[in-house]
């Protein structure tokens, strides 16, 4: 396992102040590999970064399909092993509205259960190579670190402009 590099970490209170800062940095060389922590998922952090739409809409594009093509399969299936006749109509095609039930069930539930799992994979959770740098990035401040800087450094002075309540320096690991 390689080392990670030291850096300085920026703790910032307001998430309009991390925005800031993650709009000035986004394209500039020196602020290459930088991480941004937050306690939970924002909208606004995605369209700082420059990020498209989520791919996890493709696993539950997936899940869903797969669910509703499940719930017409099995409801036919189940139709045809186990045939009631009513009303003289045969088993099969002829009672597809009751079908529409199983399907749209099965595919909320597939659905679902496939956003999780692409929301696991597509956020490479759990990881636990991952370290912790502040507890208070899980409550309620937000974060960037920027590896290989220095507290006196050009990097630091501009997320100190932009609001960083506070700066460190985070050792090699």
């Amino acid at each position: 396992m390689s080392k990670r590099p030291g850096g300085v970490l920026a703790v910032y209170r307001y998430l309009d102040q991390l925005t800031d800062a993650m709009k000035l940095i986004k394209d500039r060389t020196d602020f290459r590999g930088h991480e941004v922590f937050s306690p939970t998922s924002y909208h606004e952090i995605e369209e700082a970064g420059g990020y498209g739409a989520s791919p996890v809409r493709f696993f539950t594009l997936a899940g869903a399909l797969t669910g509703t093509t499940c719930g017409f399969l099995l409801a036919l299936w189940t139709d045809y092993d186990w045939p009631l006749v009513v009303g003289g109509k045969l088993a099969g095609l002829y009672s597809v509205p009751a079908y529409v039930v199983i399907g749209f069930e099965l595919t909320i539930l597939l659905g679902g259960l496939m956003t999780i799992l692409g929301m696991l994979v597509m956020g490479r959770l759990p990881n636990p190579n991952q370290r912790i740098l502040d507890v208070r990035f899980t409550d309620d401040r937000f974060g960037i670190f920027v590896p290989n800087a220095s507290l006196d450094g050009e990097q630091a002075k501009l997320l100190k402009q932009c609001g960083a309540e506070e700066l460190r320096i985070i050792e090699s690991e």
